[in-house]
């Protein structure tokens, strides 16, 4: 299930129009994923890998901190470099209230280039590009 900050993030992608062509999804992918088999790509997937939170002395911590990789997926490397940019764009260096998710900022921090070759993309294979973001938000207590 998907919480605040995936929920914020989702919204940033889903909602830029540069992205429209993409398949985007909240959850991590494997090489048999059926999307990526039926060949739907350009395809966005994007997961939380650590959180970390403020330190308050007394009470709940008003402020986390998440770990966010965001995985594309094309069939050539000129689109997979084009997409990245353009998810980069949707973002880096973002703040406000998505989707009910207070975010006070979000920052890329990385990015490395993969290719996978694998019968089942038709015999092509599949560029990926991992780009990694730190977002500050605030948690949603419930």
């Amino acid at each position: 299930m998907a919480t605040a900050i995936e929920k914020g993030v989702y919204n940033l992608l889903s909602t830029y129009v540069a992205l429209n062509t993409a398949t985007i999804r909240f959850g991590a992918v494997n090489q048999t994923d059926s999307v990526l088999m039926n060949g739907e790509i350009p395809y966005i997937v994007f997961y939380r890998t650590g959180t970390n939170a403020e330190d308050t002395k007394s009470g709940r911590s008003s402020l986390d901190v998440a770990d966010i990789t965001v995985n594309i997926f094309y069939s050539n490397a000129s689109g997979c470099n084009e997409l990245a940019e353009k998810v980069r764009g949707a973002l880096d260096r973002r703040s406000g209230t998505f989707n009910g998710c207070v975010i006070q900022s979000i920052q890329y921090t990385s990015q490395s280039n993969l290719f996978e070759f694998n019968e089942t993309y038709n015999n092509k294979g599949v560029y990926q590009i991992s780009q990694n973001y730190s977002c500050r938000f605030e948690p949603n207590y419930q």
